[in-house]
């Protein structure tokens, strides 16, 4: 059983700090939608590489990994919804603890599978650009347009797109 306890805790401080910014959101929609994209491109290649398809993208990925995988349930807690606060946690609840947990998972997804990139590095990125996103039926809704899910292996077959911050904000910057 792998547990990084301290990559697991970075992991949930990162998304506790995301803050939903409609002025940063509408700045950044051609990275945002890049960055969806390629969540669900990486997702879909990992979801297919471990079997694991079922409730794509939200599926289980470090579960699939390793079943084993343990994250401190009172960590976990931190990331569900405060129904008595009137703030929104701008990251989606389905998806929050699978991305905990799967860097609860340290080095062992890059030893088992050196060729995949890691599935949530541009939803973190994605999240930093101005918040999160709602779930749709067969699709994400990006507050200002809409990403079709499609099949996983139609998302698994796409090409990769450069998601580095100096080609995200040349994007951006195109009119």
């Amino acid at each position: 059983m792998v547990t990084d306890t301290a990559a697991a805790e970075r992991m949930a401080e990162r998304l506790l700090a995301v803050k939903w910014d409609d002025s940063l959101m509408a700045a950044h929609q051609r990275s945002r939608a890049r960055l969806a994209r390629e969540f669900l491109r990486r997702t879909a290649q990992w979801a297919l590489a471990l079997g694991a398809e079922r409730g794509w993208p939200a599926s289980d990925l470090a579960g699939a990994l390793d079943p084993d995988v343990d994250v401190d349930p009172a960590l976990l807690a931190k990331l569900e919804l405060d129904e008595s606060s009137s703030d929104l946690f701008p990251v989606p609840e389905e998806i929050a603890p699978l991305m905990v947990r799967w860097a609860a998972l340290g080095d062992l997804p890059r030893q088992r599978f050196p060729q995949l990139d890691d599935p949530y590095e541009p939803l973190l990125e994605f999240f930093a650009r101005g918040g999160g996103y709602t779930r749709g039926p067969g699709e994400l809704d990006l507050g200002f347009a809409s990403l079709p899910l499609r099949k996983v292996a139609d998302r698994a077959a796409l090409e990769p797109l450069p998601i580095d911050v100096a080609a995200l904000d040349a994007l951006d910057q195109e009119s």
